[in-house]
């Protein structure tokens, strides 16, 4: 091939995926320093204590006409090595007109006493609540470092509904549902469909050697099973994940009154799953060490799997929420460790509705219906409404 050749695939190339922004201006836009958000909440050094005092940034949607964001007041560092950070999250909930509904602060135990700590957790839980987790290390009489986790679920007024004291593992998909590991082993669960201190369903889950990835739902469990290849042509299963070896892997899905149904994946490819959709089937994203991107797809029984408008081949991505039957879908993705893409997709649409940068420390939620998006960026709480279906 001749180098005038060469130089025009290069520009060719490079101008394939020339960064584009279709996020138009916000409909909503507060400024939140008003409602206490701190002056440098968003500052370049804004998360770089994360691992050791625990904050909160968030947005999230209580259902199509109310919005949660909440932030910590308390510093994001210690302002000094002695000096422990006393954490309080400010919690705002907001219409989707932009009116404030509600404010509360909650204290909470922010300093990992030099244990790695998680970044607070909160979001939407079940009819409409707001689920403020809380993950703490705490100092006991004798000095000790204990570990405390809960969750409190608050209505729209930002009024106590309930508290649970278990460890959350996870919420579902569709209905926002919680599932706790209830204490009684490590293959016991609860799930909490609704708003009371009883949980609505009980049961034991013993995932196979080799499970590398599970999700609950309302109607089932779903986990991605693997074998690896340890010596040639001998595959094993393992919890261990060898870097380089092939592996073998497939979808497990098991739903009361259903046959467990099975799904081969191409080979060397593993499953990350988004959730399990209230038909029963089951939508995740295909990886493969050829692929960046990899595919977001949905399973179905004894049906070919459904690809859906899915992040350009040189991204890597997750997606960040969607509405329940996955129509709608908000996506982080990035080409490299430092900046990041914000995509939202409609499954009858190959390009996206929305592709925009998006900054590292910033939040987004897509509304119930998928009619709008939020996003808690730059020291502001942004409302966009997005075009109907075609």
């Amino acid at each position: 091939m001749s180098l005038m050749l060469w130089v025009i695939v290069l520009l060719v190339t490079s101008c394939a995926r020339t960064p584009v922004d279709t996020r138009s201006a916000p409909d909503v836009r507060i400024r939140l320093g008003s409602h206490g958000l701190p002056g440098n909440f968003f500052g370049p050094d804004s998360e770089q204590c994360r691992g050791q005092i625990i904050g909160y940034r968030f947005v999230s949607w209580l259902d199509d006409e109310n919005l949660a964001v909440g932030f910590n007041l308390s510093p994001n560092c210690r302002v000094a090595p002695d000096r422990r950070v006393d954490g309080s999250a400010r919690l705002l909930v907001f219409s989707s007109k932009g009116v404030l509904k509600a404010q509360r602060d909650i204290p909470y135990i922010a300093d990992g006493y030099g244990e790695l700590v998680a970044e607070g957790d909160a979001g939407a839980g079940p009819r409409g609540t707001l689920m403020f987790r809380f993950q703490s290390v705490n100092l006991d009489p004798e000095g000790r470092n204990e570990s405390k986790s809960g969750v409190l679920l608050l209505d729209a007024n930002l009024r106590d509904v309930v508290q649970i004291d278990q460890f959350l593992v996870q919420t579902t998909f569709v209905a926002r549902s919680l599932v706790f590991n209830d204490g009684r082993g490590p293959s016991s669960y609860s799930m909490f469909k609704g708003v009371s201190q009883e949980a609505s369903q009980h049961w034991r889950q013993s995932w196979p050697t080799g499970t590398m990835d599970r999700k609950f739902g309302e109607v089932g469990v779903a986990y991605a099973l693997c074998q690896q290849e340890l010596r040639p042509g001998e595959f094993e299963s393992t919890d261990v994940v060898y870097a380089g070896a092939r592996r073998k892997c497939r979808l497990v899905v098991e739903q009361p009154d259903v046959d467990t149904w099975m799904v081969e994946l191409p080979p060397n490819s593993t499953a990350s799953i988004v959730g399990i959709l209230a038909d029963g089937s089951v939508a995740g994203q295909l990886r493969s060490s050829d692929n960046k991107a990899g595919e977001l797809v949905i399973w179905k029984k004894d049906r070919p799997r459904e690809a859906l408008p899915w992040i350009p081949t040189e991204f890597y991505g997750s997606v960040e929420s969607g509405t329940p039957d996955l129509k709608r879908y908000l996506v982080f993705a990035s080409r490299t460790s430092v900046g990041r893409r914000l995509f939202v997709f409609d499954r009858k649409l190959q390009g996206p509705l929305v592709e925009s940068d998006f900054p590292t420390n910033a939040r987004a939620d897509l509304s119930p219906s998928g009619s709008s998006f939020a996003t808690f960026e730059d020291g502001e709480l942004r409302i966009y409404a997005l075009p109907n279906a075609p």
